[in-house]
């Protein structure tokens, strides 16, 4: 995986600024990047067909780490570094803000080409640095495949826990059926009560209510799918030793001006680096330590 990373790194093609929009394709997929706002994903399409990622109903605003996460603007795919959950730090007792740093950072862009890009982002919170690329592929029977190949870094003196969280914001409406491939049922999370009969469908939700389910910590969920009224289907692969833990927020109109399907693979036990401490469930970095992880998304026109 080094050198997914280290391919990227092409020396006449390094550079370090903040770019407002970045835009990859791929034969007909196209991927869109906002590094000035958090690195998000803003986009991904592919010609012909609906737009994968929730798309915000305000203009964006710059934010800053403290800042709300819940805002006007909120959509696309978000990193959840050095927490999701604002807490106090069990390691330090720092206070780590609501849904973390890096959404409400700029990053720097490493490397970019057609169909790829590096960007990374050094915290401030956490001696960390965290870095993300992707790549778009072309394969057989009108199939297309993204692969996220990140990495933490401690680059302190001394030892840090290491949380990271991807928070994508996927369309709901028009959603046939979300398959999360685990071998016994999630633990609703949030609302703790009442109760609810499991789904991960916001139209089966009421309207401005919205779930969010974890794993048992020995599950092993290393697949979601979601598959469309169209036919169309996109697939979220990982491997569990890896990305050990999953977390899936839905929601209807409750946080988010729609319907959304959030699958949150995790390093971490949970919402929160306290929580992942508390639970014994977090990667400690040494100093100059580093921890990497890959998912790869397909993407089908249709079954």
């Amino acid at each position: 995986m080094n050198r997914e990373l280290n391919d990227l790194r092409v020396k006449d093609n390094i550079y370090r600024m903040a770019k407002s929009n970045i835009r990859l394709s791929k034969g007909d997929l196209t991927v869109e990047l906002l590094p000035e706002f958090g690195g998000r994903i803003s986009s991904i399409k592919i010609a012909g067909c609906e737009e994968w990622i929730t798309q915000p109903q305000s203009g964006l605003v710059p934010r800053s780490p403290g800042d709300n996460f819940i805002r006007p603007e909120i959509s696309g795919w978000d990193e959840m570094v050095p927490t999701t959950d604002a807490c106090t730090s069990l390691n330090d007792s720092k206070e780590l803000p609501d849904h973390g740093e890096v959404w409400a950072r700029s990053w720097d862009v490493l490397a970019e080409s057609s169909d790829s890009a590096l960007l990374s982002v050094e915290l401030n919170v956490r001696t960390l640095k965290f870095s993300r690329s992707i790549s778009l592929f072309e394969l057989p029977n009108n199939r297309y495949r993204i692969d996220l190949v990140y990495s933490l870094e401690n680059i302190g003196p001394v030892a840090t826990p290491a949380f990271w969280s991807c928070h994508p914001m996927f369309r709901g409406e028009g959603v046939k059926s979300v398959q999360v491939a685990s071998n016994k049922p999630l633990i609703q999370t949030a609302p703790l009560s009442p109760a609810v009969a499991q789904t991960f469908l916001p139209s089966d939700l009421a309207h401005g209510k919205s779930i969010e389910y974890w794993c048992e910590t020995d599950d092993e969920i290393e697949k979601v799918e979601i598959l469309r009224d169209s036919g169309e289907l996109l697939t979220f692969e990982w491997d569990k030793s890896e990305i050990p833990y999953f977390g899936i927020f839905v929601d209807n109109h409750e946080y988010c001006p729609a319907q959304v399907i959030s699958p949150q693979p995790a390093i971490a036990y949970k919402v929160s680096e306290r929580s992942a401490e508390s639970a014994g469930r977090i990667p400690i970095l040494a100093p100059e330590e580093i921890v990497q992880w890959k998912i790869s998304i397909f993407l089908d026109r249709e079954l």
